[in-house]
């Protein structure tokens, strides 16, 4: 199963950080990138109560799915895509406090699985998905360092 990953310190404490992360309709004021939109099915839900089982709709580079949360605590955000042309993905936005306590350590990954998940490992097209996640660290670094 490929992995890839890339992380990130960010001069901010991880509540600060998750705060960036589960603002999902602000996410398009400070990363235009990969991830295009995230949005809560349930309308009467915020992200910060989401609970395993409950539903996203997710736009990742113009392919839209619906993702199913798997974690939402206060160290770690997590969805579980459907297959797309054959490749699901498990994705995690992990905030882990420095020793001192005053930054985070930013680690967003995803795990891939399927019948072509072998195309996405580093080496290949993991690439260009490492330079995506590389972009968004640095663009939550900016925000999560400047609000």
């Amino acid at each position: 199963m490929p992995r890839n990953e890339s992380s990130i310190e960010i001069a901010a404490p991880p509540s600060k950080v998750r705060e960036v992360i589960l603002n999902f309709p602000a996410l398009s004021e400070w990363h235009k990138d990969h991830i295009r939109r995230i949005a809560v099915q349930d309308k009467s839900k915020n992200p910060e109560s989401l609970v395993p089982g409950d539903k996203l709709d997710v736009d990742i580079e113009g392919t839209k799915f619906v993702a199913e949360v798997k974690e939402n605590s206060e160290n770690l955000f997590a969805w579980q895509g459907p297959p797309v042309f054959t490749v699901a993905g498990f994705r995690q936005f992990k905030m882990e406090p420095t020793k001192d306590g005053t930054a985070t350590i930013f680690t967003q990954s995803e795990d891939l699985e399927g019948l072509l998940a072998w195309l996405m490992s580093p080496s290949l097209l993991g690439k260009k998905m490492k330079a995506h996640f590389d972009m968004f660290n640095n663009d939550l670094k900016t925000r999560a360092e400047s609000t």
